[in-house]
């Protein structure tokens, strides 16, 4: 057993109550203790020990001194941190004089870092509290000083703390003869449970009391009257030991000396150390030295006379080491007191101070000969430290090289693994089989590294026939691995390389040279591959152990295989009898498949070899070369002090440079299935799987087998491709992205198999330009295309937590500020050197702190407010210097704006760039300048994050949070609830659900959860999101956006799945859905900012319970364990559960009804009639857009007066469907024709059959879909809710509504038309009539403000207009030019089938006319502010006359909304009726003829001059002049510099006969005439239609008039690629035109193309005025079928129709079908089918306008 067992082993059968609480490495302890009583074993007083879970350390203490106090035998365990929590109590219970067992296994105190390893910096710091201190050296003595403890404190009336080293002892598995309890019975003191515990117990039948307050008249003497007890305490645990040897036979002394019995030099130590020493002393004097070592036991209270009474008399020279160290001490604890002792007695012998084993640096045979050497220098060294090299202060004890002292005949193992393969379980079942069924001794020691997960094991174990005191890792002459192996030794490869060729190319050279230099007997296994082929994932360990047997020779062969199988049904028995057979048909094939590797002598010098890969960054930051690399190797023991910063700080972003390839398979993209939900990258836990956006040149740049697909969206992806990609060496194999892939546009393919083609796409896409935000970041496609500032962690495979941390640095990374609990999220996020952080080009990025696990939230505030002031101090300095400072106008504009903006963050970002533009060459003007320089760093807005697991946030840490709470400030806290103490391995905590099997709570948990939000929405003010990720992605994205633009405190409780709740990590996500739809876990965002809107704060996103709750549990081993333990218990539990959980969501329900919901809902509950109308609107949403517009759509029905129930369809149920008077549909399509997810169960019940056709005759219906117009099914989903709910007998109000994400506005373009539709049919009264506050603000002729030169929206340049040509005769009715724009310099390049965006003007004489009639001054120059601080607020300062030229359409169309603002605005009543009449459903007619007449903006205004509004709020309410696209008519393969655009002039006659022109080309048609050069304001907009990636495919092109103009390009593209002799397919252009003299305008080089031999395969056109009767293109179509079969069907081409919408493109598409039927035998339908997959594959292309 370990330490750990064995203090545990002890403390259950002498106590009748433990409290627990977990640390590591003590945490095991408590563990055992639980599982002791869950099992109702018996103590040696026949009971059950009562153990119980607390919140923290403190309170374990609290609730122990309590119990002592009331007389009950109690214990407790812990270490570190937990132990200096203890502390108060440590003095309370040792002044009270009160017995009680603290077991600790000794541990680091965090410092400049945290470390979990061991030294005795914890227990020395308790050294003052009054607590006896028992020091155990080894497994056996933890177990024999834990009784000597427990006798003793009893016994002196004393507390006593037993400590041992943690890990190197708590975790070492030995063999050791264990103490029965009923052996404990026969030296148990019963007698003085009476006398020195029951005695002094509070009980009202013998009142007493304790605890008084004392003045200073008696304190001192009552401190002192206890010295008694202290002085008795060493004979009395002397006596005990005695007492244990007459049990055991094992003998024990205060002091032990070991060594020579005339020894003239001794070292003094404790601790697991001392069996080294023991061990190193007796080889040394083996080989002739004088030597030996006092163990020290007993440490407090000292004695000086055992001490002095073991030390033999000889001795001279002393070197007393301790592991501790107190910085500016004169001497360390041990070392003073061996001082004192020695002084006291007045023996003069020298005495050295020695530092060893901080954190667990090894502590080695060599290194102690080196101290017993330093000894007899000439000039010893007083005061050292050893095992580092201090090449600061110069403190160190060189020593030499490795020295073999363990006993002959041991056998030395090593095993390395990966964190959760297995090995370090299996290693330590080797040993105990191995232990138990031979006389040999065995002895185990575990290293890991920091990883949470597939991070290195190092197993040591070692086997002999004599005591094993090796308490230092194997170091040399190993039996059974590489590196330190003996010669001849035995090493065994777990790779997949399992032939001798393939290591000679795979094998590093340095790995070759080794083996062969040690003559290793050398072994590969395939363990990885077999474990996927028999169904073990990454547990490799059991094939790993039958090598080991088989070649090892420990065992007979048979044997060990036998006690394998035996050691299989144990381990896994709980998991059932098909994991057990796994393992065994594991055991079995790999010793099968294990093989031999005969490799060459030449190995012995080889430089050829494998490689280990590097980050795709060419240099590598010195850090990581000089620091991470080398603990990485595992080499940082020899890093030298003068390596490191004082203080531990340490840079981020490191984790780019580990490359662990560690996944056996990886993700591999589908392009052609991918629907770019961005689903894969927002749920990778690593950040592995990322989209990334390319332009043409980028993606024409990419890496051989680069696939790239064209961006699907708007205008924010024009002239994007898309693509995903993978960092194979970043990614841990999870599975994640692939499962909760909804078009299986993922596969897992073997690492082996395809790295190696995908490192290079990777490194190649994370080396392109950061594109920004793409879209809105606010979606969970948008978030995913910004960096993750949190990349490649060392979490666990799968791990819940870390999605949601990179969520929020991808959001607010740059920015955050985090104050990080101890815990999971602290060892992925801070394990030193590998730090997951990092930066965004401009070097911003996470900076991140963590204090102690209690602390964490005050320690947040902290930072907050301190952050605060000194933003405070400098807005201060900055008013001041503005107010006394000549500085330059640009800085004082910059420094002003600043101030306005300091408090939002795009905004104060924007305007810290521009200070930081100026200020660095004006910070010398005056000294505040300079201190305003010196705090730049501050200009920028922080974000407070507190971030840590439920442990700290339910439990250690909740005190703190509830204090942040109720202060209100603006920090934002992450909890990632796992709902357990996943760090520590799995313990219970106020976060674990009722039923819950787990550490501290095995026969599962009797209580309810902690509901730590409605705690939180208590305060009223604290924002409060409840998230599964899984479950609702969007929900998630807005729970973030919400709570960190809250200004006070914002909670977030993310559910996150762990490895140890007992599922397949893969499916994480469907667990988080299951879990929300069982009603597990509830969605809500409890937003306060709602309740001044009239709103209730709390919205339940989960509504609808759509699964058992018992489908849900019975996935998870921490629910089926209690079951397969106790089925009735289970039941029981799990029934009161379900209630607890259905229970909580009514009342959450509840909270969040409105007042007329709650009325309808009590007036329900007693059976009356709801009175009110009942209306539902119901979305059906996959990104969040649906769901965003339903709540408008709510809003706006409230507004007019109707309320309405607003639901997710899933969430609703269809029985209630019939009962509503209204159902308005609003639904988003997905991909191809695709539900939403949130939609699909209700309409698959709304297709039921067996429904009547008159289901929902008495309800009213209509629906809006959200959709985009390239996609074949085109609002698919919204069509199928349409004619459904008509074929259900439902009464449709308006026709359906078709928003398309091409439009302008994308679909709030149609829906602006919709909705006053809707309003009008429904006949509601208009909403209050008040117009708003402008938004921005209007300053007239500031002093010192010049107009801007050029208004440049954003991504646009300025192009000159080189060439502006009339292609048409000058007598033509039509005006067709072409113009040539010279992009030389801009920046600016083009591909075919994009477009140019041009921004036009208005006319100058126009806007002077408006000016005029408005009465504005069209030269005053105005300053505005934007109040809402928008991503683009229009441009100033700015003339009146240049905002209307310029910038502001107000010669446009106006919607209907300008019509509502003019009718609020009017004064005069007569207008004001006419225009609420136009806004009427009887002024429909009215409100078409003004639209047909095409009037403006600015003739409304005329029309009604009593609407007169401000300049404020025209700025509001008169839209930007859009741009105008042109499909581009050249290529630039061919042109260069040079675009080309073909444009018709745009002009009509309205009904009334007025004369219009369109704005753009009437604004081109007059630029760069008469050999001048105008520059215009463009900007490339992306294809709308799909070009394939070679020259290949046919081309079957349909151009009518100016529609010609893309196909041009593609022509001169193709052309150029004839003659660079490349590979070119058929083209045939069908051009329509009205006269071929007047409109075939490019038709000298069509003809041209079309020559012999020519790129344009065939040219037909079609003039259809040219004869009498009329011909078109799909004549010319249905002429030439054999063209159109086989170009689109035999040769799988590519078909494009560019032109006028009307009828054209369904007359064409009806000629194609033609052509299909009578050329290829086609059935209509099966004709309309292909054209239908050509369009999904991109092959068949409309660009109509």
């Amino acid at each position: 057993m370990d330490g750990n067992e064995a203090a545990a082993h002890v403390a259950y059968a002498l106590s009748d109550i433990s409290f627990i609480y977990p640390i590591s490495p003590a945490t095991s302890m408590g563990e055992h203790m639980d599982s002791w009583a869950a099992a109702n074993r018996k103590n040696i007083f026949n009971q059950a020990v009562d153990v119980n879970m607390m919140q923290s350390e403190g309170g374990a203490a609290g609730a122990l001194h309590g119990a002592a106090a009331a007389g009950a035998l109690s214990s407790t365990f812990t270490a570190s941190q937990g132990l200096l929590l203890m502390i108060p109590n440590m003095y309370l219970l040792a002044g009270e004089l009160v017995p009680t067992v603290l077991h600790v296994s000794a541990r680091t105190l965090a410092k400049h870092a945290l470390s979990i390893f061991n030294d005795h910096s914890d227990v020395m710091a308790c050294r003052q509290t009054g607590f006896v201190m028992l020091c155990s050296s080894s497994v056996q003595e933890v177990m024999d000083l834990a009784l000597v403890s427990h006798i003793s404190s009893l016994k002196s009336r004393l507390p006593f703390m037993h400590f041992f080293d943690g890990y190197r002892t708590s975790a070492e598995v030995s063999k050791i003869q264990p103490i029965p309890f009923e052996a404990m019975k026969q030296v148990f003191p019963y007698n003085h449970v009476s006398e020195n515990l029951h005695k002094f117990a509070l009980n009202s039948s013998q009142p007493m009391i304790r605890g008084t307050g004392q003045r200073p008249d008696i304190f001192f003497q009552s401190t002192v009257a206890a010295n008694k007890y202290y002085e008795a305490c060493p004979e009395i645990v002397e006596e005990s030991m005695k007492m244990i040897e007459a049990l055991t036979g094992r003998s024990y002394k205060l002091f032990d000396y070991h060594g020579s019995p005339t020894a003239e030099r001794v070292m003094v130590i404790m601790g697991s150390a001392a069996k080294t020493a023991e061990e190193t002393v007796d080889h040394l004097n083996q080989l002739g030295e004088n030597v030996g070592v006092v163990t020290v036991r007993l440490f407090r209270p000292w004695s000086a006379k055992h001490f002095l009474s073991v030390l033999p008399p000889t001795v001279k020279k002393v070197a007393v080491m301790d592991r501790t160290r107190e910085d500016g001490a004169i001497g360390m604890p041990l070392f003073l007191d061996v001082n004192v002792s020695l002084a006291e007695e007045g023996l003069q012998k020298m005495v050295t101070g020695g530092q060893y084993g901080l954190a667990s640096k090894e502590f080695s045979p060599n290194m102690i000969k080196a101290i017993f050497d330093n000894l007899n220098a000439e000039n010893p060294k007083r005061k050292y430290v050893i095992g580092i090299d201090d090449d600061v202060t110069h403190t160190s004890l060189s020593y030499g090289a490795n020295i073999n002292t363990v006993p002959p005949n041991t056998k030395q193992c090593v095993f390395w693994g990966l964190g959760s393969d297995g090995t370090v379980g299996s290693s330590k079942q080797a040993i105990k089989t191995i232990g138990l069924n031979t006389d040999l001794y065995a002895q185990g020691h575990f290293v890991y590294d920091s990883h949470k997960a597939d991070g290195v094991t190092i197993s040591h174990v070692r086997f002999g026939p004599s005591p094993i005191k090796s308490e230092y890792e194997i170091s040399s002459d190993a039996d059974y691995i590489l590196d330190p192996l003996k010669e001849g030794g035995i090493f065994v490869l777990n790779s997949p390389w399992n032939s001798l060729e393939v290591m000679e190319k795979k094998l590093p050279a340095v790995m070759k040279r080794k083996i062969a230099e040690k003559k290793a007997q050398f072994y590969n296994l395939s363990a990885n591959e077999l474990a996927q082929e028999v169904g073990l994932g990454k547990r490799i360990n059991m094939m790993m152990q039958s090598v080991f047997y088989s070649l090892a020779g420990v065992l007979p062969e048979d044997k060990s295989m036998d006690l394998l199988k035996q050691s299989i049904e144990k381990a896994y028995n709980h998991k059932g009898p098909d994991v057990v057979q796994k393992n065994i048909d594991a055991v079995h094939m790999a010793k099968q498949r294990v093989i031999k590797i005969d490799y060459p002598a030449s190995w012995i010098s080889s430089e050829e070899g494998g490689s280990l890969i590097k980050s795709a960054k060419t240099e590598e930051p010195e850090f990581v070369t000089q620091i991470m690399n080398p603990v990485l190797e595992l080499k940082g023991d020899v890093l030298p002090v003068s390596a490191f910063t004082p203080g531990g700080y340490q840079p981020i972003g490191t984790t780019e440079f580990e490359k662990r390839g560690i996944a056996p398979n990886i993700p591999v993209w589908v392009a052609d299935n991918c629907t770019q939900c961005n689903y894969c990258a927002i749920v990778c836990p690593h950040a592995v799987v990322r989209p990334f956006m390319l332009d043409k040149h980028e993606s024409k740049s990419a890496p051989p087998g680069f696939e790239v697909r064209k961006a699907k969206g708007g205008a924010e992806v024009s002239g994007l491709n898309y693509t995903i990609q993978i960092s194979p060496n970043d990614c841990t194999g999870c599975e994640v992205c692939v499962e909760s892939c909804p078009d299986d546009a993922l596969y897992m393919a073997p690492y082996n198999d395809v790295a190696d083609e995908h490192r290079p796409h990777w490194d190649y896409a994370i080396s392109l330009p950061d594109k920004g935000e793409i879209g809105d970041k606010y979606t969970v496609k948008g978030s995913q295309f910004l960096k993750p500032l949190f990349e490649f962690s060392g979490a666990c495979a799968g791990c819940g937590e870390t999605p949601y941390l990179k969520l929020a640095t991808q959001l607010y990374g740059d920015r955050m500020v985090i104050a990080n609990s101890s815990g999971c999220s602290s060892v992925w996020g801070g394990t030193s050197t590998t730090i997951p952080f990092t930066k965004n080009k401009e070097g911003h990025g996470p900076a991140w702190g963590r204090s102690l696990f209690e602390d964490t939230a005050e320690y947040g505030l902290g930072m907050f407010m301190a952050t605060r002031q000194r933003r405070q101090k400098l807005k201060d300095h900055v008013a001041e210097a503005l107010d006394i400072v000549e500085m330059s106008k640009p800085l004082q504009q910059a420094l002003t704006r600043w101030l306005k903006v300091s408090h939002l963050n795009e905004p104060c970002d924007e305007a810290s760039a521009e200070v930081m533009k100026f200020l660095p060459d004006e910070r010398t003007k005056h000294p505040i300048m300079g201190a305003i320089f010196a705090e730049s760093s501050l200009l920028r807005r922080q974000s407070q994050w507190i971030v840590g697991g439920d442990g700290w946030a339910y439990d250690i840490g909740f005190g703190g949070l509830d204090h942040i709470f109720a202060k209100g400030e603006d920090v934002n806290i992450l909890v990632l609830d796992t709902e357990m103490y996943s760090n520590t391995g799995g313990q219970v905590s106020k976060a674990t659900q009722l039923s819950t099997v787990t550490k501290f709570a095995s026969s599962g948990k009797r209580q309810n959860k902690k509901d730590l939000g409605m705690v939180a929405m208590g305060y009223g003010d604290v924002y409060v999101g409840s998230v599964a990720l899984g479950a609702n992605m969007n929900q998630t994205v807005q729970a973030f956006k919400e709570a960190e633009s809250y200004p006070g405190t914002s909670l977030i409780i993310a559910y996150s799945p762990c490895i140890d709740w007992g599922i397949e990590m893969k499916n994480m996500m469907d667990q988080m859905k299951l879990a929300v739809e069982s009603g597990y876990w509830n969605l809500y965002r409890y937003d306060p900012r709602r309740v001044s809107q009239g709103m209730n704060p709390l919205q339940l996103d989960s509504k609808k319970i759509k699964s058992e709750l018992m489908d849900y549990l019975y996935k998870e081993n921490r629910f089926k364990q209690l079951v397969r333990k106790n089925s009735d218990v289970a039941s029981s539990l799990h029934s009161s559960f379900s209630q607890d959980a259905a229970s909580r969501r009514a009342k959450m329900l509840q909270m969040s009804y409105d007042d007329y919901e709650m009325l309808d809902h009590l007036k329900k509950k007693l059976g009356e009639q709801t009175s009110s109308e009942k209306v539902t609107v119901l979305y059906g949403s996959e990104t969040g857009n649906a769901e965003t517009l339903a709540g408008v759509f709510g809003q706006e029905l409230k507004r007019r007066g109707i309320r309405a129930k607003i639901s997710a369809m899933d969430d609703f149920d269809l029985d209630e469907l019939a009962e509503q008077d209204t159902v308005f549909g609003v639904v988003a399509t997905c991909g191809q024709g695709e539900l939403p997810a949130n939609c699909k169960t209700f309409f698959e019940q709304l297709s039921n059959k067996d429904l009547p056709a008159d289901f929902l005759k008495n309800t009213k219906f209509s629906v809006f879909g959200l959709g985009d117009s390239s996609y074949v099914y085109f609002n698919e989903a919204a069509l199928k809710f349409d004619k459904r709910f008509e074929e259900l007998g439902a009464q449709r109000l308006i026709a359906l509504g078709m928003g398309d994400d091409k439009d302008e506005e994308r679909f709030e373009t149609k829906w602006n038309e919709w909705s006053p539709e809707l309003w009008n049919e429904l006949g509601t009264p208009p909403p209050p009539m008040e117009l708003n506050t402008p938004t921005y603000s209007v300053a007239e002729n500031v002093p010192d403000s010049e107009c801007i030169e050029h208004v440049l929206p954003q991504g646009s340049k300025l192009v000159p207009m080189v060439k502006n040509e009339l292609l048409t005769p000058a007598d033509y009715d039509r005006d067709i030019r072409h113009f040539e724009f010279d992009l030389a310099g801009t920046g600016m390049s083009y591909a075919v089938g994009e477009c140019l965006g041009i921004y036009p003007h208005n006319d100058a004489q126009e806007v002077a006319e408006f000016c005029e009639n408005y009465g504005l001054d069209p030269d005053m120059l105005i300053t505005l502010e934007d109040t809402l601080s928008r991503r683009e607020p229009l441009p100033s300062p700015i003339t009146v006359e240049k905002m209307f030229r310029e910038v502001l359409d107000i010669f446009g169309r106006p919607p209907r909304r300008f019509f509502e603002t003019l009718s609020i605005a009017a004064l005069d009543p007569s207008e004001r009726d006419e225009l609420q009449y136009i806004l009427s459903k009887e002024g429909s007619d009215r409100l078409k003829e003004l639209q047909k007449e095409t009037a403006t903006f600015a003739e409304l205004m005329n029309m009604y001059p009593s609407s007169k509004l401000s300049l404020p709020y025209l700025l509001d309410h008169v839209p930007r002049i859009k741009p105008r696209l042109y499909s581009i008519a050249s290529s630039q393969e061919m042109k260069k510099n040079i675009l080309d655009l073909c444009v018709v002039k745009e002009d009509w006659t309205t009904p009334s006969g007025k004369y219009r022109h369109g704005l753009s080309t009437r604004y081109l048609q007059h630029k760069s005439e008469g050999g001048t050069i105008d520059y215009v304001a463009g900007k490339i907009n992306g294809a709308g239609i799909t070009i394939p990636d070679t020259q290949a495919p046919p081309y079957l092109m349909v151009g009518l008039g100016t529609g010609l103009a893309p196909l041009r390009a593609m022509i001169e593209d193709r052309e150029v690629a004839r003659v660079r002799g490349e590979q070119v397919g058929e083209m045939a252009l069908f051009f329509g035109a009205r006269y071929k003299r007047t409109d075939y305008t490019y038709g000298d080089e069509l003809e041209a193309y079309n020559e012999k031999g020519g790129v344009l395969t065939h040219l037909i056109n079609a003039f259809s005025r040219d004869q009498k009767h009329k011909i078109y293109v799909n004549h010319r179509i249905e002429e030439n079928p054999e063209i159109v079969y086989d170009y689109l069907v035999k040769k799988k081409g590519y078909f494009y129709l560019c032109g006028p919408a009307g009828n054209v493109p369904a007359s064409v598409r009806k000629a194609i079908r033609g052509a299909f039927l009578k050329c290829g035998g086609m059935k209509d339908e099966e004709a309309e089918q292909y054209i239908i997959q050509m369009q999904i594959d991109g092959r068949y292309n409309i660009e109509a306008w």
